[in-house]
């Protein structure tokens, strides 16, 4: 199992920090994605993470900074 914090406790996404996203990786490099701050979708773009690889996602609570990146993601995983 492996770990990558795309997001670590900021107030609003910035240059060096993101808001919360944490994606943990399963068997076969699927991954679970843990909250879903605002601007995630370039942290996985910057890391090895692949969208395609989305196991599921999980929201920790309702607060801005854990989901307002999630409208985003889903619709790029629509496409």
């Amino acid at each position: 199992m492996r770990v990558t914090f795309l997001g670590t406790a900021a107030g609003k996404p910035s240059i060096n920090r993101n808001v919360t996203s944490i994606a943990v990786e399963l068997v076969e490099s699927d991954y679970i994605l843990i909250d879903c701050g605002e601007a995630t979708q370039h942290q996985i773009m910057r890391s090895n993470l692949k969208f395609a690889r989305i196991h599921s996602i999980y929201i920790t609570h309702l607060h801005g900074d854990h989901i307002y990146g999630l409208p985003g993601l889903l619709s790029t995983l629509n496409d």
